[in-house]
């Protein structure tokens, strides 16, 4: 059964409803379209997250794009389906502070079964941590 928009709100708002790994990672819904496939998400990294030079560790900055950019494949199908990843390329530009950060992830691809997505992690003043492309496969939302 496919999600009205309130509904994806609701449950993305919701972190007692957000898998663990999103809840470990701080994930805050900003906003989305089903429309055109894309959902901004805000993560709040934890002072554990912290490589040994004081700044995120790129696997949580990894993890955070591969979350957002699911939420947008799951978001563009109204959550009738879940996007398993089998393939996805990371480029850290700068060095991610320990402090709230705004993802965007995007799908530019959306076949019977597989699908292509990019993503982007920003700073507070907008500039471009990190960037990433992602491959995945379509598959039934469990219920």
């Amino acid at each position: 059964m496919a999600l009205s928009d309130e509904q994806i709100r609701a449950l993305l708002r919701d972190p007692a409803r957000h898998p663990p790994s999103a809840r470990h990672l701080g994930f805050e819904l900003i906003d989305f379209s089903v429309e055109h496939g894309w959902a901004e998400a805000a993560f709040t990294p934890r002072a554990d997250f912290a490589n040994p030079a004081g700044n995120v560790q790129g696997g949580f900055i990894c993890a955070m794009l591969d979350d957002v950019m699911s939420v947008a494949a799951a978001i563009s199908k109204r959550f009738t389906v879940i996007v398993p990843t089998l393939q996805m390329s990371i480029t850290y530009l700068r060095p991610t502070p320990v402090a709230r950060v705004v993802a965007r992830g995007e799908v530019l691809r959306f076949s019977r079964s597989s699908l292509a997505m990019q993503g982007t992690l920003r700073d507070a003043d907008g500039a471009t941590l990190a960037v990433a492309t992602s491959t995945a496969l379509s598959r039934p939302f469990p219920r």
